[in-house]
C-alpha cells in the first residue's frame, strides 16, 4: 500500500478530511501520525524483514567507523575468516578494559563500542582491540525507516511487507478516529496493540528449533538496559 491509499481509507472509515485530496489538513497530520506509527512499530521487535547485510573494513588506524544511512541498528556482527562473534560492549566496559593491566590496544578485534551519530545520523562505532592488519568485518544490520512525505503519496511504503501493512494501517485509523472525535478511537487503538503483539508472536514463532549456543551478547546487553519490548533508537 501507499501512504495515499492508508491515509485516504482511514479518512474515509473515520469521515474526516477531504477524499483524494493529499495536501488538505487531514491528510498532513496523518501522514505525521503514519510516520510516528511506523517508527513505533520498527522499534517494537528485531522483524527479520528490516535485516540487511552488512561489511565494512577495519584496519589499524582506522578502526573507528561511520555505518551507511541505511544501517538503523547493528545486530550481529563477526569477522571474516575469525570464529566467534564481536561482542558490544558500554562505554563504560570499554573504559574499565583499556584500565586492564597488560592491556594493548592492538591484537585480535573482539568486540565494538557505539560512539555516537554524526550530523546525518548515521551510527559510528569503535571496534577493539585494533587489528594489526586489515580485516572485514561482516554481519547483520536493521535497515534504518526514513520519514515519508509528500513526495512519497504514490510510492509504496519501504520495508514494510504487505502482512505488516495492515497494521500500520489499524494504527493510522485508530489516529483518524481520534482527530475527528470519534468514539471508536481506544477500541482501535487497542485493536492495532493487539495485532502488533500477534505479528511479533507469528515471527517468534518461526525462530530456529535448534539452539546449539547462548543468544549473542547483543541480546543479553538489549534485554539487561531495556526493560520492555520496544526498541529505542
Amino acid at each position: 500500500m501507499t501512504p495515499h491509499e492508508i491515509v485516504d481509507l482511514a479518512k474515509r472509515k473515520a469521515h474526516f478530511g477531504i477524499l483524494g485530496n493529499d495536501s488538505d489538513q487531514a491528510s498532513i497530520d496523518l501522514l505525521s501520525c503514519l510516520n510516528i506509527r511506523a517508527f513505533d512499530i520498527w522499534r517494537f521487535s528485531d522483524w527479520e524483514w528490516l535485516f540487511d547485510a552488512i561489511s565494512i573494513s577495519v584496519g589499524p588506524g582506522d578502526y573507528e567507523k561511520t555505518f551507511p544511512a541505511t544501517t538503523g541498528e547493528l545486530m550481529e556482527l563477526n569477522v571474516q575468516g575469525q570464529t566467534g562473534y564481536l561482542i558490544r560492549h558500554s562505554r563504560r566496559q570499554y573504559l574499565q578494559w583499556l584500565k586492564q593491566a597488560n592491556t594493548t590496544d592492538s591484537g585480535v578485534l573482539t568486540g565494538y563500542i557505539h560512539t555516537g551519530r554524526d550530523a546525518s545520523g548515521n551510527i559510528k562505532v569503535r571496534f577493539f582491540a585494533t587489528p594489526s592488519s586489515s580485516v572485514t568485518v561482516e554481519g547483520w544490520a536493521k535497515k534504518r525507516f526514513v520519514k515519508l512525505t509528500a513526495s512519497n503519496w504514490s510510492t509504496a511504503i519501504p520495508y514494510f511487507p504487505e502482512e505488516v501493512q495492515g497494521v500500520l494501517y489499524s494504527f493510522v485509523q485508530s489516529d483518524a478516529y481520534d482527530l475527528a472525535g470519534d468514539a471508536r478511537a481506544p477500541g482501535q487503538l487497542r485493536e492495532a496493540f493487539a495485532a502488533l503483539r500477534n505479528l511479533r508472536g507469528e515471527e517468534d514463532s518461526q525462530a530456529d528449533l535448534e539452539v546449539t549456543s547462548p543468544p549473542p551478547d547483543r541480546s543479553r546487553f538489549t534485554r539487561r538496559h531495556r526493560k520492555s519490548g520496544t526498541r529505542v533508537v
